[in-house]
């Protein structure tokens, strides 16, 4: 089991720990406000209430000991740099630090923070992106023009087989699993993410309607499909 620590428990953080813990992760949650680590209660397995900034309070956490530490105060750009040079002075082995501003962003590369969270940037991109490519949901760039790609299907292709829709003779490219959404049969909403995905799904497997398809193929051949009626 790896083993994190999230610092500030705000919004941003208490979605972090949420999808830490769902995966199997061992959640510390470190907070100077007692309130914020009660909301987020059921998704820490330890709970530490105190300063962060403070270079004494740190050093009783056993912070080294982790797989990771995460800052993730979304306001106090100043708090947030402070306890980022803290921890890397501390000699934790990895930091991901939220960036506040792009400035801030800028200083956290000064530091040396190999992993940098730019929240509000990311997902304007994600947005544009989805506003863009229309049934795209998401795409990770793999070597050279391959991207793995998450599309909803389109109506011409739901409720026919992998087979019968011929996707690798179509377009040059596969279908590595199913994602089932809200709606679905197959869909569990008290399941990690992950659970309500068949990974690898047979050519017999009929594409259902509220789902979306993971596609690895070359980008070109996938903007194909997501153009399809």
């Amino acid at each position: 089991m790896q083993r994190f620590a999230v610092i500030g428990l705000g919004s941003y953080g208490i979605h972090v720990a949420k999808s830490l813990k769902e995966y199997g992760s061992d959640v510390t949650g470190i907070d100077i406000n007692h309130e914020h680590l009660l909301v987020a209660h059921d998704y820490l397995n330890h709970s530490v209430t105190g300063d962060a900034t403070d270079r004494s309070f740190l050093q009783t956490l056993s912070l080294r000991d982790l797989d990771a530490v995460m800052v993730c105060l979304s306001t106090d750009v100043s708090a947030n740099t402070l306890i980022v040079m803290l921890l890397k002075e501390m000699g934790v082995k990895r930091i991901i630090a939220r960036a506040i501003t792009e400035n801030h962003r800028k200083v956290l590369e000064q530091l040396g923070t190999a992993d940098i969270v730019f929240p509000e940037r990311d997902s304007a991109r994600h947005m544009g992106k989805a506003l863009a490519m229309r049934n795209v949901l998401d795409s990770v760039p793999l070597t050279g023009e391959y991207v793995v790609m998450n599309i909803q299907p389109p109506r011409s292709f739901i409720g026919r087989s992998i087979r019968e829709l011929q996707i690798g003779a179509r377009f040059q490219c596969q279908i590595l699993g199913i994602k089932y959404l809200e709606g679905n049969d197959l869909w569990n909403p008290d399941s990690p993410e992950w659970e309500n995905m068949k990974i690898a799904p047979v050519a017999d497997e009929v594409i259902p309607e509220h789902s979306v398809l993971m596609f690895l193929g070359k980008k070109s051949n996938l903007m194909k499909i997501q153009q399809l009626p």
